[in-house]
C-alpha cells in the first residue's frame, strides 16, 4: 500500500512505495532508497511541483548541518540510480541557487 502524500496519489507517476524505502517509477518498477535518499524524496513529495529550497532539503537530511556539496552529490547519485533502475529520468529540476522541484506527474 502506497503512503499518501497528496489527496490524489493515484495520479502521481512517482511515489514512495510501501514503507517508504523504495521509489515507485511510472512503469511500476521499484528503486530501493538509502536513508538520505528517502528523506530527500519524502521532502520533495510533501510539496509536489513546488520549489523545495536547498536549506529545507539539508534540514530534512541532517537537521540543517549538511554540506551543500554533499546534497549535490546525493541528488546526482539519486538521479543516476533512478535512471539505471527505471530506465527513465527522475523529473527533478534544479533551480540554480534556490533548490529543487519534483514534478511527480511527469
Amino acid at each position: 500500500m502506497d503512503r499518501p502524500f497528496s489527496p490524489d496519489t493515484e495520479s502521481l507517476r512517482w511515489r514512495l512505495d510501501g514503507d517508504g524505502w523504495s521509489l515507485r517509477c511510472p512503469d511500476g518498477r521499484l528503486v530501493p532508497l538509502t536513508r538520505a535518499e528517502r528523506l530527500v524524496i519524502e521532502r520533495l513529495l510533501s510539496t509536489p511541483g513546488r520549489l523545495v529550497t536547498r536549506e529545507a532539503l539539508a534540514d530534512a537530511v541532517a537537521g540543517g548541518d549538511f554540506d551543500s556539496h554533499r546534497l549535490d552529490s546525493l541528488v546526482y547519485r539519486l538521479r543516476r540510480k533512478v535512471a539505471d533502475g527505471c530506465g527513465a529520468s527522475l523529473p527533478l529540476d534544479a533551480i540554480h541557487g534556490e533548490g529543487y522541484v519534483l514534478d511527480v506527474k511527469r
